[in-house]
């Protein structure tokens, strides 16, 4: 019986070595495919971060340039200003000469008409008060 143990007891230890032998190859296996995947993972990992990185870059650079453009559109825009209301005076001024000039002939060709035709100046303005007249009173019946 001893023999038979001997044997089984080898057996057994011959199978508890394969086992173990069969577990840390498994182990094994199991930790080579994960490192694998912690450095696929990783790469990836580095690969989005580098990309985020060129986006937020790439949109810091389009903040500034859209933000150098409104501070020119504002530059242009007040120096616009500022140079319209230097010359409001002055343009105000020359629309009053205008209107004056344009007033004093207009003035002295309507007293010129009448010296020259009185009666028929006279005439227009009795025309005038007529027609005026005529329509003022027909109103009032309506």
């Amino acid at each position: 019986m001893s023999t038979i143990k001997n044997e089984f007891g080898a057996e057994i230890d011959k199978a508890f070595d394969n086992a173990v032998d069969t577990v840390e190859t498994n182990a094994e296996a199991a930790r080579t495919t994960l490192d694998g995947k912690i450095h696929e993972l990783r790469g990836k990992a580095e690969d989005v971060y580098g990309k985020a990185e060129e986006a937020f870059g790439k949109a810091k650079d389009s903040y500034a340039k859209a933000s150098e453009k409104a501070k020119d559109g504002y530059v242009k825009a007040s120096e616009k200003a500022k140079a319209w209301a230097e010359q409001a005076p002055e343009t105000a001024r020359e629309a009053k000469e205008r209107a004056q000039k344009l007033a004093e002939e207009s003035t002295a060709k309507v007293r010129q008409t009448v010296q020259e035709q009185p009666i028929a100046v006279l005439a227009g303005g009795v025309a005038l008060g007529f027609v005026v007249g005529w329509l003022l009173s027909g109103r009032r019946g309506d």
